[in-house]
């Protein structure tokens, strides 16, 4: 490990400071210069002692600063010191006349008396008991975080590490991971076990056999499989896993999983005579999504509804002749209290939710529609004319609630109708679908809308396609195309690709393309974006191109594509604002997603009206960068928001996206880049998403060969579940 340099010296001044992260820039007064000072540091203030562990780093727009990675901060003893720390605002409540009046009655017992004694603190005029609970609060808050950052440097984690875990644990963080290392790899993102391993087998000397390290073994291979989508593991294959994982003996990890069972915070589940291994969270989603379940199905619908005559003036009303297939789908959800739609594209499903709503707004029902992303709420708004929400709207997330988010739509506080339409249910993993379910109310109906075909949830679980095999929902598959989506190269050939068969282009009157190429991907992607789908189709660079990829990585994965298109598209040229945040630089113009859901950022619609939320999938346009202040406002559609920079890492450039992140998006013309493509990402239900998310055209850039393995590879991604066995269990 690089060994950092150190800095000692006080605070003169303080340029910027978040107090939710503690991000800060300061100028460090040392006996030889004044430095530049950037990175996580709670509750510093002018006139500190400050000792800083870090490196120096040339930045482009700043020039030299020094990189905090850790630090330590002196309490000030004497009373002009104490003063300016009180004064400069560090501790919330407190501001200069406040601070001159505390001095003047306790002097250098001052900051002993904010965190012990609020009764005297509330002798101070303008502090009422109240103010003096919540300043010892703040001040104890401030110096719990320095003392967490101290202690857990000699671990080697940062600063901002140890700021997270103290915002998870609070005041016992340094206690509970000394007892616990292994709770630093509680999420697989934050350490991996071998990094929690080593801290806990060399800097506390734990036994290698010991209790904690096997059952953490277990708890991460649980945690890391739930990353791939699994709900839960083989028993045997679970001890055999974490046996050659941390090189203990089997029977030890059985009674580390059997003492995790009866502390509930694993469960076993015997499914098809063999044993399966739940994470609690997972075990109790799929649990509850199906006792519920099992309700709505055994509900007799309350419906007063003439089917045929109904079908029949819903075609009126519309202007709509449906399928025979359509028509039995309308059937089957007019008779159900659950019901689940599922086809491919060019088959119809979107004319027959438009036909469900008119069916039972006929009747005086409140239908509600929702779907997983925001683009695909959007989307599926677009096309019913009726408002969408995301899932998580519809359920009210309450803001905050970053590590254990919460709905105030729950089983006591159901949502407020009588008809929920789902749609792009296959994006929908388990623990979602389980507090949305909870939420339905008694009588309600639930149709489910998606296509099976494609990639399942990013999350653990395959709801859709577990529903469907457990053949005890009503459900209606739609397969005929329909005549104008026959007459779509993209459409054809989505439906080909299930079927195994290699894509076909109808030569320069379709609407797909295949270009063969190898080195030179990245200029023809670039050209092709720049000048020449513009120029042959009128499509706008940035609002009608999607660049999707398989993946992030290698040549033809989306980091490299996108900082090629990002010199292209919207080069630096002197005039331009921009930020570079850990390597990536965004810059006045760029497009961006948001790669995580954020119920916390406030945003400014363009009616003026003001909410809280942005989603994962979410693409946008920087249209503003604050170097000073280090913030960048983002577009999202009509919405604008004010990003600061502890929420930087939510964002990457969009003008290329995997196909992952595609999900539930539909854009007008489509590149898929197909060149280096990792053999994992080779395989058909990738292949299918990504063609089903061009409207109007779709050109595929890469390796014929590529292309045909995943047309052949129909292996689709094993996913534990239980899904199945517990709707069984229930209706048997």
């Amino acid at each position: 490990m690089q060994e950092l340099d150190r800095l000692e010296g006080t605070i003169a001044y303080i340029t910027f400071s978040s107090q939710d992260t503690g991000f800060t820039v300061l100028e460090l007064q040392t006996d030889d210069d004044m430095v530049t000072v950037v990175g996580e540091m709670i509750g510093v203030a002018p006139g500190q002692q400050l000792v800083v562990y870090g490196s120096y780093a040339n930045h482009p727009s700043f020039g030299v600063q020094f990189k905090v990675q850790n630090y330590e901060v002196a309490l000030p003893s004497d009373e002009n010191a104490i003063y300016a720390y009180l004064a400069s605002g560090a501790v919330k409540g407190i501001g200069p006349v406040t601070a001159k009046r505390i001095i003047k009655a306790f002097g250098a017992n001052a900051l002993e008396i904010l965190e012990c004694d609020p009764v005297q603190l509330s002798t101070i005029k303008g502090i009422s008991y109240r103010q003096a609970l919540d300043i010892q609060t703040e001040f104890r808050r401030i110096y719990g975080i320095q003392d967490v950052i101290m202690n857990l440097s000699s671990y080697g984690l940062s600063a901002s590490q140890a700021i997270a875990l103290y915002g998870v644990y609070g005041q016992a963080t340094t206690e509970i991971i000394s007892t616990n290392p292994y709770l630093l790899c509680n999420d697989p993102t934050f350490l991996p076990f071998e990094r929690a391993d080593r801290i806990a087998t060399s800097r506390m000397t734990m036994e290698y056999d010991s209790h904690r390290r096997i059952a953490g073994g277990v708890l991460y291979v649980l945690r890391h499989n739930s990353q791939k989508g699994h709900c839960c593991v083989p028993y045997d294959r679970l001890v055999e896993t974490v046996s050659a994982f941390i090189g203990v003996e089997p029977e030890k990890v059985e009674n580390a999983i059997t003492e995790k069972c009866d502390e509930g915070e694993l469960f076993c589940e015997e499914i098809n005579g063999r044993d399966f291994i739940y994470l609690a969270q997972l075990y109790v989603a799929e649990l509850v999504s199906c006792q519920k379940l099992s309700q709505l199905l055994a509900a007799k619908p309350k419906t007063n509804i003439n089917v045929s005559q109904t079908i029949r003036t819903v075609q009126d009303i519309l202007g709509i002749n449906y399928a025979p297939n359509q028509v039995k789908a309308l059937e089957k959800v007019a008779d159900s209290s659950v019901c689940i739609i599922t086809g491919g594209p060019g088959t119809g499903k979107t004319t027959l939710v438009k036909g469900i709503i008119t069916m039972f707004e006929m009747q005086a029902d409140v239908v509600s529609l929702c779907a997983p992303t925001g683009r695909a709420a959007k989307r599926l708004s677009e096309l019913s004319g009726k408002n969408a929400k995301t899932i998580h709207r519809l359920l009210e997330v309450v803001p905050g609630t970053k590590n254990d988010i919460k709905f105030q739509r729950n089983r006591e506080n159901p949502i407020p109708c009588d008809v929920l339409i789902v749609d792009e249910c296959s994006m929908v993993d388990i623990v979602l679908f389980s507090q949305l379910i909870t939420a339905v109310k008694d009588g309600c109906r639930l149709v489910l809308v998606g296509d099976y075909n494609q990639l399942p949830a990013v999350g653990p679980g395959n709801v859709l396609k577990d529903l469907l095999d457990s053949d005890l929902v009503p459900n209606v598959q739609l397969t005929d195309i329909f005549r104008q989506a026959r007459e779509s190269d993209i459409v054809v050939n989505a439906h080909s690709i299930n079927q195994g068969i290699y894509p076909k282009t109808s030569g320069r009157t379709g609407d797909y393309f295949f270009i063969e190429t190898g080195e030179n991907i990245e200029s023809l992607v670039s050209g092709l974006v720049k000048t020449r789908l513009p120029n042959a189709y009128g499509f706008d660079s940035f609002d009608d191109i999607q660049v999707l990829t398989p993946s992030r990585k290698r040549r033809g994965g989306t980091t490299n594509i996108n900082a090629v298109l990002q010199s292209v598209l919207n080069p630096e040229d002197g005039t331009k604002a921009e930020i570079t945040f850990n390597g990536i630089t965004f810059r006045l113009g760029d497009k961006v997603m948001q790669i995580k859901n954020n119920y916390d950022l406030q945003y400014l619609r363009d009616n003026g009206e003001t909410e809280v939320g942005v989603f994962n999938g979410d693409i946008g346009q920087i249209i503003g960068v604050d170097r000073f202040n280090k913030t960048l406002t983002i577009k999202f559609d009509d919405k604008t928001y004010v990003y600061p920079q502890e929420f930087f890492p939510q964002l990457e450039h969009a003008w290329a996206i995997t196909v992952h992140k595609s999900q539930g998006s539909e854009f007008k013309a489509v590149i898929l880049c197909l060149s280096d493509t990792p053999n994992e990402l080779q395989y058909r239900n990738l292949l299918y998403t990504a063609f089903t998310r061009a409207k109007e055209l779709l050109v595929v850039v890469g390796s014929s060969e590529i292309l045909a393995n995943m047309v052949h590879n129909s292996k689709k991604q094993l996913r534990y579940s239980g899904v199945k066995h517990f709707l069984e269990e229930y209706n048997g």
